[in-house]
């Protein structure tokens, strides 16, 4: 019950994390023409930043968490079933996990692409593309157990 909870918490996190940077995608492109210093459309309001930076920080800490932690080759999260959990159990919690990480992954290069081609036009999205980044390299390093030379 208590996994499910926070299953659950964890994909409406990370379905407002997506609706976010798509909809910030959604402006920069609609703002083509616009000034390189124009202001922050009011589409996107400073409280629709700050939840953006906020979620995009608790969901990028989430998944570089359970990569941290997770075996290279072991599926994330596998750890929180019954040793006798069902072949089936184990094939969904495989393929949630594998789907939240490649939609975070998506979304986090969506924002980094956009806001590294017009980094201007939404300075928040612009932030959070450039912090997944970062985040991104620190989940492959901690799921692969790379260390820096």
């Amino acid at each position: 019950m208590k996994a499910t909870a926070g299953g659950a918490i964890a994909i409406v996190l990370l379905a407002i994390y997506v609706y976010l940077i798509v909809a910030g995608c959604l402006l920069v492109g609609s703002q083509a023409g616009a000034a390189a210093d124009a202001q922050i459309p009011a589409h996107f309001n400073d409280v629709m930043s700050q939840t953006l930076s906020v979620i995009g920080g608790l969901v990028s800490a989430l998944v570089i968490a359970e990569l941290a932690i997770t075996k290279p080759g072991e599926a994330p999260v596998a750890r929180v079933l019954a040793v006798d959990a069902s072949a089936r159990s184990k094939n969904i919690l495989m393929w949630v996990t594998g789907l939240y990480i490649l939609v975070w992954l998506l979304a986090g290069l969506a924002a980094f692409m956009v806001g590294m081609n017009s980094p201007n036009k939404l300075p928040p999205l612009t932030s959070v593309g450039q912090s997944w980044f970062g985040l991104a390299v620190a989940a492959a390093y901690a799921y692969f157990g790379l260390k820096p030379q």
